[in-house]
């Protein structure tokens, strides 16, 4: 089972990453460093559809396929696995913000699409930061994992940072948030690495 969460965290880095650079190439004014990937999305925006439906959703479906693989994964162990059902909630919010766009220029209010949006995307940070701060008790647990405890733990509460200081305007909040989506992902490559590579 070890390659198989390795390759759908793969899958899912992939679906996080290209999307936005393919569509923020074909957007004039677009700044990863000032934008947030949800605003590549925004009601309005170009492309707007696609971004949802080939990127955003897509995206979504693979953090959810990872977490349930990873699932499957460790309670062949015995473990019961409820930070995995909070890193899933990252992936529901991806397929939320496809569902509801947010506002030109990403606001904490707006519209009530918006504010569905911020809703689920403050839901996602919460249980990914939420879920890996959980799942360090649980590698604590697994001789196969322990080496990961204190780094998963560590990711866990910077994203909890992160979705605080993404709650507010700023010229680089693009960055903050790629920041975080950065740690994730790369905390979900690792670890289905590390399985991997352990068998």
């Amino acid at each position: 089972m070890g390659p198989q969460v390795f390759l759908t965290a793969l899958l899912a880095a992939t679906l996080t990453a290209v999307p936005p650079w393919w569509f923020a190439r074909r957007r004039p004014g677009y700044s990863h460093l000032r934008h947030t990937i949800s605003e590549l999305g925004a009601s309005g925006a170009p492309e707007a559809k696609r971004v949802a439906w080939l990127g955003f959703a897509p995206a979504g479906l693979a953090v959810m396929g990872f977490a349930a693989v990873l699932n499957a994964r460790l309670a062949s162990e015995g473990e019961s696995i409820t930070g995995l059902v909070l890193l899933s909630l990252l992936g529901v919010s991806y397929v939320g913000a496809a569902v509801f766009p947010c506002d030109e220029g990403a606001p904490f209010w707006g519209t009530w699409k918006n504010q569905m949006h911020n809703l689920v995307a403050g839901l996602g940070y919460f249980g990914a930061g939420g879920g890996l701060t959980e799942l360090q008790r649980v590698f604590e647990d697994l001789p196969a994992l322990a080496s990961l405890s204190t780094p998963t733990g560590a990711v866990g509460k910077l994203v909890l940072l992160g979705m605080v200081a993404l709650s507010f305007e700023s010229p680089v909040r693009g960055l903050i948030q790629r920041t975080v989506e950065a740690l994730v992902f790369g905390w979900m490559l690792l670890v289905g690495l590390w399985l991997m590579l352990a068998h």
